[in-house]
């Protein structure tokens, strides 16, 4: 940048001076040309006046030495009068030198025009002037009276010729004097000028710096370099600038975290720092707002996973739920792997160090930190490293999140870490309120003596369970189970000992049916039992596997032991009827037809057993 200014300036001088030389010097030619032609007017009106009273006064042997003195006039270098033809003929030609010598002198004599002529050279400069004298009154002499020549007609000219060759000296070395002054003055200017710039250059450069430090989100650059009293104020005003915004965003910054409960990685850029949190808590703002609209947790589950998948691009991650019932660890999804954790978990939740802990499980703490790891030999080569989350729901630890990671992107892994706790405490509230409302849910479609649905559930699954019958082409046994003088167990042994039997009963139900099966508490000691994708026929058959099984159980209770039986009415849909609840009904029928043949007895429906048009 200096050399630029220094060289514009230069450049912008020299022209200047080029045009001022140049008019200064055509002005003082012109000048000189003007004084030296004026100066040989002057000279020749002398010469002619003065020639002209010697020959009124009838003493022109004087003018030779008249002459003579103003040849000796500072650059006159030559004065000759010459005689036009008039005087030749009246007093003949006279000396050589009074006669014409060029074709200047008698185009004068012939036209009676003054002749100018200006001859330059190297060496030298000559102002030449011809100017003639005619036979006319002069200053009250005529001329008439002692020339025999019309009025008017030339009788001659004076022929002056000047060396202006000291005129130009003079000029140049004037003009060199200015040259040599004003050159010293650009040179002290640009001494000046060159200072200064390099100060301002320096500053341009450190402000250019701390501008590109600022676009890179660091407001901590200081420019040292004074550039003086005018741009120190915008050096103290950028800096107050800096450190204002650098006050701001870190208190920005700083509130964010704060209102959102954890911190990110910090890169430096204060700028990029502040506006991807501020970027991402809208995204998770966003992400609330969605999932506070879901019904059920596995939507906010599977919002979950878009975000770890699609939108972090994590390829390597699992989630998990604790039961805090049964203390175990359910798998609600993973990726990269068919598991990245042991299943001893899945039996014992305490053998997860996330859960057990309540704390981040790091394994670049220490090498293979948590021993449920499933690939602790890529763990402990340093091919894998993993990081767990626990997910505080109600007070305690519900879920956990693996990130599990190859070391080439552990930066990243570093920088997301904190966005995706943000997204798992901004869900933690909601899947609370999904997971309190599931056991709300459960609790009214579960029987609260016998933990089997109740009629409720029945009510709200049948229509999807028989769908689903329909759909697959199979059958759906259903067996209507009642206790065997149940009443008589109330009225003998009291009611607890009764809710013993129906318990007893239930678990039996449970453990002679498949998981798939689902068994109902229909009311009372009257039970349900559907049986999914059943083979056609085979109903009966597990209707007498569970008669059996209740016959041969013994029952305990508080002061007594019992035996129980039940009876069972079999029927299929839609073998019997396509029609859910005119099967239900045929099953009901079929069980009375049991209690009336004796009771602890199976029943299989028959159309024989059904008179009526309705159900």
């Amino acid at each position: 940048m200096k050399r630029a200014v220094l060289f514009r300036f230069l450049l912008t001088m020299l022209l200047v001076f080029l045009v001022v030389l140049t008019t200064a010097l055509y002005a003082f030619r012109s000048r000189a040309l003007e004084e030296s032609k004026e100066r040989a007017h002057i000279i020749s009106e002398l010469v002619r006046d003065t020639l002209t009273s010697y020959m009124v006064m009838g003493v022109m042997e004087r003018r030779e030495e008249f002459l003579t003195r103003i040849r000796e006039i500072r650059g006159v270098e030559e004065i000759r009068v010459i005689r036009g033809d008039s005087v030749v003929k009246q007093f003949g030609g006279g000396r050589r030198f009074e006669m014409p010598m060029d074709e200047l002198e008698r185009a004068v004599l012939s036209t009676g025009k003054e002749e100018v002529r200006l001859y330059e050279s190297l060496g030298s400069v000559k102002y030449r002037v011809v100017m003639p004298y005619k036979a006319v009154p002069l200053k009250g002499i005529d001329c008439l009276q002692c020339h025999k020549a019309e009025p008017g007609e030339t009788l001659g000219a004076i022929s002056l010729t000047m060396d202006l060759s000291h005129v130009r000296a003079e000029s140049i070395r004037v003009f060199s004097l200015l040259a040599l002054v004003f050159l010293l003055s650009i040179g002290g200017v640009s001494l000046f000028l060159g200072l200064f710039v390099a100060r301002i250059s320096s500053f341009i450069r450190e402000l250019m710096d701390a501008m590109k430090s600022a676009t890179r989100g660091s407001f901590n650059y200081e420019i040292k370099t004074d550039p003086g009293y005018e741009a120190s104020l915008l050096k103290d005003t950028l800096k107050e600038s800096f450190s204002s915004l650098q006050q701001t965003l870190t208190s920005i910054e700083n509130k964010v975290r704060a209102m959102i409960g954890y911190g990110v990685l910090k890169t430096g850029d204060v700028l990029s720092d502040t506006s991807k949190i501020v970027d991402e808590l809208l995204n998770i703002y966003k992400f609330k707002r969605v999932i506070e609209k879901d019904r059920t947790r596995e939507e906010i589950y599977e919002r979950l996973r878009e975000v770890f998948e699609d939108y972090m691009s994590l390829d390597m991650f699992s989630l998990y739920e604790v039961d805090p019932v049964k203390n175990r660890i359910n798998t609600v999804f993973v990726r990269g792997s068919d598991g990245w954790c042991n299943p001893v978990i899945f039996d014992n939740a305490e053998e997860c160090r996330a859960k057990r802990t309540g704390t981040d499980v790091d394994s670049r703490e220490f090498p293979c930190v948590c021993p449920s790891f499933a690939d602790n030999e890529a763990c402990k080569k340093g091919k894998l490293h993993y990081y767990c989350i626990p997910v505080y729901v109600g007070g305690a630890v519900g879920n956990v999140m693996q990130v599990v990671y190859e070391p080439e992107i552990e930066p990243f892994i570093n920088l997301i870490i904190p966005y995706i706790k943000g997204y798992l405490n901004e869900a933690a509230p909601v899947l609370e309120a999904r997971t309190y409302m599931d056991i709300l849910r459960e609790q009214s479609l579960k029987d609260q003596l016998t933990g089997l649905h109740n009629r409720r559930f029945l009510e709200e699954a049948l229509d999807k369970i028989t769908a689903q019958i329909k759909r697959r082409g199979t059958a759906l046994g259903i067996l209507m189970v009642d206790v065997d003088y149940f009443k008589q167990v109330n009225d003998v042994y009291g009611h607890d000992v009764g809710d013993r039997v129906l318990k007893e009963v239930a678990n039996l139900l449970l453990k002679s049916v498949r998981e798939a099966d689902i068994v109902v508490r229909y009311g009372g000691e009257e039970f349900m039992v559907l049986l999914v994708d059943v083979q056609v026929g085979k109903s009966e058959e597990l209707a007498e596997k569970i008669r059996k099984e209740v016959e041969n159980h013994t029952i305990e209770a508080p002061g007594v032991v019992l035996k129980k039986t039940v009876s069972v009415g079999v029927s299929e849909f839609p073998v019997d009827s396509d029609k859910i609840w005119q099967c239900i009904k045929f099953a009901d029928v079929a069980l009375y037809k049991a209690k009336e043949m004796g009771r602890n007895r199976v029943v299989r429906f028959r159309q024989e057993f059904w008179r009526e048009e309705n159900y």
